[in-house]
Order: structure tokens, then sequence, then C-alpha cells
């Protein structure tokens, strides 16, 4: 037993010494897990009594998978700080080097871990041909194998691909993402490695075209294959199909992929799939550029080039719902007179209560006028009759159908009623309390209407004079004229208002 030692415990309030160098030459670059098994295994050196005694222990202690303890230790000894090994009964060892020693005195070099992949480094260096990988490029490849867990023949075929794709000069940070990426979709197998590169063959070739059509002179990027990707598998449309969609692009000045994208988004969103259609989707909205710029400059949008989604807006009040360009004129100025929201979407919601009231045409409102009018004729007399002053208000308008079409009233009965609630304070209250009691009696003429006033005149009525119906109203001589803009969208507010 040695004369000193500490107490168990010891250990739990003491420090591990961690090099700076580590920190500032190692530690930033590498995986998070890796630099805690590292200052977990730096730990056990300075404390050997409460060391863990095997790799599976080690591994629990950081709640990670053995086999990521030991890629970690492989990973810090191709970078020269520790060294592994394996006893005769495969114990798994690990031994710390002191960093400035190695960085400063023993000129540590790669050459075990070069040798244990001569052969991989030959068929590296043959498709790499003329240009000489530097030790940190090996070192970063060896990641892929033991980090990584990529096969050789997997890493070979990965790396052959994107540089016939990208060229010779392809930097290696640039395959490490990629071989992330792999490794994450699981393409760990010739097989899969072979499907997934027959596919993005495609996708490169087709990619390639799309950008030719538009003057780019490049290889495509890999947000640029990704994209292409979505509109081929996800969106559906074929290369002749995207093609065409390029058409569009000539509107700005320096075409791309991005802008592109907007266009295919919307003709997706519309269901316009083939070449076809896309085609004669173009022309209808070639023809109607002018017409959704009339639209966007009386909505105040002056120097508005139209978009995709404003073209698509036009193209389903026009086609969908049947509207006159006029009407939608109509109604941007209906916005802009009622300062409401003069985007494409407050249009749109006018737009569809208007023709839920079945207004599409502007002899549909011309009809609708005429009824309005007549309407407010008719109420204006029976207030008259009334003696009522106020105005013909949504809510009077409500109780005068309810009179005359929920009940079915005749109106020379309403305007018996009118006369009868003359002296009355609140007058539409006590004419529709009138015309309740008649309705519910079932009192259709005059003649019933008066003898059940006279029946009731002690008390349930106010008396008014009984006078025959002065004027009768002649509806079929309205004044008939022309209507202006301006008196057709002022009809619109009596429409919100019900």
């Amino acid at each position: 037993m040695a004369l000193c030692t500490f107490s168990n415990n010891y250990h739990m309030f003491d420090i591990t010494p961690v090099e700076n160098l580590f920190i500032q030459e190692f530690m930033l670059k590498a995986p998070g897990d890796f630099v805690k098994v590292y200052l977990y295994g730096l730990k056990q050196c300075y404390c050997k009594d409460c060391a863990e005694n095997s790799i599976d222990s080690f591994a629990r202690a950081l709640d990670l998978e053995p086999d990521v303890v030991k890629n970690a230790f492989h990973y810090w000894e191709r970078q020269g700080i520790l060294k592994t090994t394996i006893s005769e009964d495969e114990k798994f060892a690990v031994e710390y080097y002191n960093i400035k020693d190695i960085l400063y005195n023993r000129d540590i070099n790669n050459e075990k871990v070069l040798y244990k992949y001569r052969e991989f480094n030959q068929n590296l260096q043959h498709i790499f041909d003329k240009r000489l990988l530097t030790p940190q490029e090996y070192l970063k490849i060896y990641d892929w194998l033991e980090v990584l867990q990529l096969p050789k023949e997997v890493v070979l075929m990965m790396i052959r691909f994107y540089l016939s794709k990208k060229g010779p000069k392809t930097s290696i940070n640039y395959l490490d993402k990629v071989a992330e990426q792999w490794a994450k979709d699981g393409i760990n197998t010739l097989q899969k490695a072979e499907e997934y590169i027959e596919s993005c063959e495609s996708y490169y070739q087709d990619t390639s075209a799309v950008l030719k059509y538009l003057g780019i002179r490049r290889p495509p990027s890999k947000a640029e294959l990704e994209l292409y990707k979505k509109w081929n598998t996800k969106w559906e449309f074929s290369l002749n199909a995207i093609l065409q969609a390029c058409r569009e692009t000539t509107k700005t000045s320096s075409p791309n992929l991005g802008y592109l994208d907007k266009i295919l988004e919307n003709l997706h969103t519309l269901n316009l799939k083939t070449p076809q259609e896309i085609q004669e989707y173009l022309k209808i909205r070639e023809n109607m550029s002018g017409k959704v710029k009339a639209v966007l400059f009386e909505l105040g949008y002056r120097d508005t080039t139209p978009t995709p989604e404003h073209q698509a807006f036009y193209i389903k009040w026009t086609t969908q719902w049947k509207l006159q360009h006029d009407i939608i004129i109509l109604a941007c100025k209906h916005c802009v007179r009622k300062k409401l929201n003069t985007s494409f979407e407050s249009l749109d919601a006018i737009l569809k209560q208007w023709i839920d009231n079945g207004l599409r045409t502007k002899e549909d409102i011309k009809e609708y006028l005429k009824r309005k009018q007549k309407l407010n004729t008719e109420i204006q007399i029976v207030l008259d009759r009334a003696g009522e002053q106020r105005p013909i208000t949504a809510a009077v308008r409500k109780l005068f159908n309810r009179w005359v079409k929920d009940w079915n009233m005749p109106y020379d009965l309403v305007l018996q009623a009118a006369e009868y609630s003359i002296a009355a304070e609140n007058k539409l209250a006590f004419m529709n309390k009138i015309l309740y009691n008649w309705h519910s009696n079932n009192i259709r003429t005059i003649n019933e209407a008066r003898t059940d006033h006279e029946r009731h005149l002690k008390g349930l009525y106010v008396v008014g004079r009984s006078n025959p119906l002065k004027k009768q109203v002649d509806f079929g001589k309205f004044e008939q004229h022309s209507y202006t803009d301006e008196e057709l969208e002022s009809l619109f507010e009596d429409i919100e208002n019900g």
C-alpha cells in the first residue's frame, strides 16, 4: 500500500488539466462526441483508481455507443495525440501523449495510417490524377471511413462521381459535406450508391439543360440540383414542361432557378403540368398582362410589375368566376373609395361577395339597382305615410322584407298599417305589431284590416284617420337612365350592409 493516497472522493473536487494546444489546434474542428471522449479519457489518466476498465463502461458513462467511443479514439489517434492498442486478451487500451511534446519534439508523421490505407490511397490518387492530396486531406477522407462508417468502395465511387461533374479541383471540404449527407441518407453500399448516382446523372443533365436555356454556362450547384429534384419528383414536372415555363423568366434581367421556382410553384398550384397546358396558360397570361396592370393601377400601384400570384388571381376571376374586366375595375375603385385593404386578397373577397349576390356583369348591377330603387321607393312611401322621418337603412329593408316576403302581406295593407301608426311614438315597431297581428289572423284585404281596426279601436290601437289610399303607385313608370361607374360603385355599400 502506498505511503500517501488521495481519499476516494478526492477526484470529484480536483481538476483535470487540459492543454490549450488541444483546445486551439484540435478541439475546434472535432465532432462534439469525440471531444467528450477525449476529455473523459483524460480525466481517467489523472485518476486511475476511479477509471473505467472497459470500452462498454466508458461508453455507458458518456451515454454513447461503444463503437462511437472506439471511433473517437481512432480519430484522435489519427491526429497523433494518443495511441490505441489491443492486448493479447483483446482488451482495448489508450495511451495519451503530451501535445506539446508531440508538436515540438517528436516530429510524428502519418506513415502508419497511410500504410494502413496504402491500396485505398493508390485508388484515391488515381481518381485525383495529377492533383496531389495533402496529409490533412487524407486524414479527412479517412474520417469518412472510420467516423461515418462508409465503405471504401462507396467513398471511391462518390469521389469519382463528383469529380467528374465538378472537376478535379473540387475541394475536400465540399466532398466532406457530401459524405456526411450520404451517411445520413444511408447510402452505404455499392448498390445504393449506384442507384443514387444514376438518379443524380439524370437530374444533373436535366438541370444543366435548364441552366443552359437560361443562359447560365456552368455546372449546377447542389442547391440547384435539389430544386430540380423537387420540381420533377414532388411537383411532377417533366423537363419539357420546365423548359416551357422558362419562357416566363425572360421578364427579368437576371433569370435564375429561384425565380423559375416561383413560376413553377404557381403552375403547380394551378395544377398545370403538361407543356401544352403551360404553353396555353402563358399565352393567356401574356394577353391579360395589360389588364392586370390596369387592376394594379386602379388599386394605387402605379409602377408594379404583375407577379404570377397577381395573374393567378385574375385568371380565377375571369375564367372560374366569369367576371368581366370592367366589374373588376369597379371593385378596385370601390376598395379605394371606401379606403379598404387594396391587396389582391382583399379584392378577391369583395368580388366573391358580389358574385354571391349574383352580380357578375354591369347588366346584373343595373338590374339589381332597378330592384333596389323600386324597393327603396316602396319603403319611402310607407315611411311617408306613417310620418316617419328616417333614412332607409339595412335594418329598415330587413323589416320591410319580413312583411312583404316572409309574411306575404300585400303592399296596400302595409300602407294601411302605416296610416294606423302615424300617431305612435315608435312607428315602425307599431306597424310591425299591427302586421304581425294581421298575419297571425290571416287578414289579407283592406276591408278585413279596417274591420279589425274598428273592432280594436277602443284600446288595442292608437286611433288614426282611416282615409282611403291616396295614391296608387305605378312602379313600372320609374325613370330609366344609364348609370355611371360612380353610381354603380356606390350601390355596393348597400350590398355589404344587407
